[in-house]
């Protein structure tokens, strides 16, 4: 296995519609879930089988959190992967809830089972969870996420990387720092014009020793090597775009 170019933890931001989760009874804990595809296909452009397991998410949304919130909940997490064995993927992050920011711990709904005991040992720290039944009915809304994760990134060409734990996401370097609302007028742009628009994406800022990179991260099951110079030229023409204007 080849060596990654970088391998830390990046900080990934992204529009995404959320709803109450309803498939586990947790003493009325709000969990919130996402689509696992959402933003990914774009008119109408459905395939017969859209559901992986391992992109479709929970939130659990934090009350009152702890110094150190995300540091506290990396360790735990390294703890848990390290010392007992267990196979559990978590970020820490912030979301919006009830029209406010909130502290946030993103996991994936295909390790549900081990929910229970990592929250009793959060709460054993300190960090309360927003619980009641009040939340049961409200609607799905768009909150903005972002959150931590650990990747390893193989270079593929000059400012191109692939995630090296998942062969359809992919990173293209920003020459300069964008804020989101830019970062989503520019993927929109190229999703009008760009023949492959099956993608979805995250703005991610990657910290290296002496530098912070400004990334596009890009998931699609129908961009492989072939097909993704082609996105990759769009983006870097959407960006000089902007850039110019």
């Amino acid at each position: 296995m080849k060596d990654p170019a970088f391998s830390g933890y990046a900080c990934f931001s992204q529009k995404l519609k959320v709803a109450r989760f309803s498939g586990a009874d947790l003493n009325n804990l709000i969990v919130l879930e996402s689509d696992p595809e959402q933003g990914y296909f774009f008119r109408g452009n459905l395939p017969e089988q859209t559901k992986n397991i391992n992109d479709h998410h929970l939130y659990l949304v934090v009350r009152k959190t702890i110094p150190c919130f995300q540091d506290r909940i990396i360790r735990h997490a390294h703890y848990i992967e390290n010392e007992l064995k267990l196979n559990l993927h978590i970020s820490p992050g912030q979301m919006t809830f009830e029209n406010e920011a909130h502290s946030c711990v993103r996991i994936r709904v295909s390790e549900l089972g081990l929910l229970q005991d990592f929250i009793d040992d959060l709460e054993e720290m300190g960090i309360e969870f927003f619980y009641g039944r009040r939340f049961r009915h409200f609607q799905p809304y768009e909150s903005f996420v972002q959150f931590k994760k650990y990747i390893n990134l193989e270079k593929l060409d000059e400012g191109v990387y692939r995630n090296m734990d998942d062969n359809n996401s992919h990173f293209v370097e920003i020459p300069s720092d964008i804020d989101y609302s830019l970062f989503e007028t520019m993927i929109t742009d190229i999703k009008n014009n760009c023949e492959l628009n099956m993608f979805n994406t995250a703005l991610v800022y990657f910290h290296l020793k002496d530098k912070i990179l400004n990334m596009a991260a890009l998931y699609s099951r129908e961009c492989n090597e072939e097909r993704l110079p082609m996105l990759v030229e769009f983006l870097d023409k959407e960006i000089k775009r902007l850039q110019k204007g």
